[in-house]
């Protein structure tokens, strides 16, 4: 015969004050007992959970917001470092542009007062990570003249040095006292590493 609600009570009813008390404890006790086990610590354990997530997403945003920060500098500092590399390039550019500069060797000299008799470039001769190539000229003209050029020539934005200076006698041409001049103007350019190249079939290795 099952024991019902009501006779559990009048049971309950039946015993001495102290064991009433330890049969209430006991139940409040296993009512709490479910109550955490059932929802209290679910609830505990999605809140460390949650809170593992927040504070991953705290760091992640952290770094973010360093990167971020840093976004300006590295920006600036990108920009200096290009206009240093063009810079470089027009000292010591890639491609010879021979024509280029015989053109603008011709202007210099003409600007300045000079007689160009010849410009002949020579072969270029290949360093370790760049190439010379001497300009042979011969001009006339006035000291002064010869001295404006060469000026000139120390202010162009790429590299050329003026070497082996040789001046003949002096002498009237009209009224002006000339000498013819030669040297050896040189420029240089950047000879960029290249991969070795491919083994032909057949060849040791």
């Amino acid at each position: 015969m099952a024991l019902t609600a009501q006779d559990a009570i009048a049971s309950l009813n039946k015993l001495p004050l102290a064991q009433k008390i330890g049969v209430l404890v006991f139940i409040v006790g296993g009512i709490s007992a479910a109550n955490y086990f059932l929802l209290v610590q679910p609830e505990y354990e999605q809140v460390q959970r949650q809170e593992g997530v927040l504070h991953t997403l705290d760091d992640e945003l952290s770094q973010k917001q360093a990167i971020a920060n840093n976004l300006a500098q590295f920006k600036h500092e990108k920009d200096i470092l290009e206009r240093r590399l063009q810079q470089a390039l027009t000292e010591l550019p890639n491609e010879a542009n021979i024509d280029e500069l015989i053109r603008s060797l011709a202007e210099i000299g003409a600007k300045a007062g000079l007689t160009i008799n010849d410009i002949t470039p020579q072969p270029e001769q290949k360093q370790s990570f760049y190439a010379s190539i001497p300009i042979v000229m011969a001009v006339t003209g006035t000291y002064p003249e010869i001295g404006v050029f060469l000026d000139a020539l120390s202010k162009l934005a790429r590299i050329v040095n003026v070497t082996n200076i040789k001046m003949g006698s002096p002498k009237m041409q009209g009224d002006k006292l000339v000498v013819a001049a030669s040297y050896v103007a040189t420029t240089f350019r950047f000879v960029p590493e290249t991969a070795n190249p491919p083994a032909k079939p057949g060849a040791p290795k």
